[in-house]
């Protein structure tokens, strides 16, 4: 009887408070400096400076990607939440699918009996450039209903939503088995961009070998390090531009607008 109280008590599983104070923080201190941007592109581009806005342009555009992958993490903190009851799991998770975050969120409950299995496998997204392995983990119900927990890169499990530890106590509860369905492919184009009728079901798709498992996590490695060093020289470049023309461009508007001497 303790282990069976031990087994069913309430636990919730959310991102921290630091987190959540953290990311806000961050966005919200940057958000003054990225809504000021277009402003300055505009100023400079009636001004006729071109070549002066191509470092602000790049600076600009990495800015952009930042905060929005900034605004998706802070979305997800604030509204992501797994609560395992007596009887029930409750959730509020993202329900898009596939290897990038999505905002489209979902609430359910979902009684313990009414669960079939919970499913995990591998999921291939890619295959030429930069391929991502993660692990995907869902809830199967017995009226065939398929409920997303998440993804997680195995080598970098986030501790606040471990969703492979989720379902295995979600399994655990509902006295039901996991299954595991290996290792898959899935085209990334396909579930970023939700193609329509075009989805490769589970039993049709080729199975992904150890080596070639290495390979992709080699590969993957090598296309991250080349992103940064590329991402790194357009910021330095770009700086570097702004920094040196900015000097030439306050002398010329200086001499034409300092009042002339007798």
């Amino acid at each position: 009887m303790a282990e069976a109280a031990k087994s069913f008590e309430r636990t919730v599983y959310e991102a921290g408070f630091g987190r959540k104070l953290f990311l806000s923080l961050a966005f919200l201190i940057l958000l003054p400096f990225f809504a000021s941007l277009p402003a300055m592109l505009v100023s400079r581009l009636v001004h006729g400076l071109w070549f002066d806005t191509i470092g602000l342009m790049v600076f600009s555009t990495i800015f952009a990607a930042l905060m929005a992958l900034l605004g998706v993490q802070l979305y997800h903190s604030l509204r992501s939440r797994v609560e395992l009851g007596e009887t029930a799991v409750r959730l509020t998770l993202p329900q898009g699918s596939g290897a990038t975050p999505m905002l489209r969120f979902a609430d359910a409950e979902v009684p313990y009996d009414q669960i079939q299995a919970v499913e995990t496998r591998c999921v291939l997204f890619g295959r030429t450039f930069a391929p991502v392995l993660l692990r995907a983990t869902r809830i199967v119900t017995k009226d065939g209903r398929h409920i997303r927990l998440g993804n997680v890169n195995e080598d970098n499990v986030d501790q606040a939503l471990p969703f492979p530890e989720i379902g295995a106590k979600i399994a655990e509860r509902a006295g039901v088995g996991i299954v595991d369905g290996g290792m898959v492919r899935r085209s990334i184009e396909r579930r970023v961009l939700g193609f329509i009728g075009r989805k490769t079901s589970l039993e049709n798709s080729a199975a992904v070998t150890e080596a070639e498992m290495a390979e992709i996590n080699g590969r993957h490695s090598r296309t991250m390090r080349y992103v940064v060093i590329v991402m790194a020289v357009l910021v330095v470049g770009g700086i570097a531009i702004d920094v040196f023309t900015a000097p030439k461009t306050s002398f010329a508007a200086a001499g034409t607008s300092a009042p002339s001497r007798k």
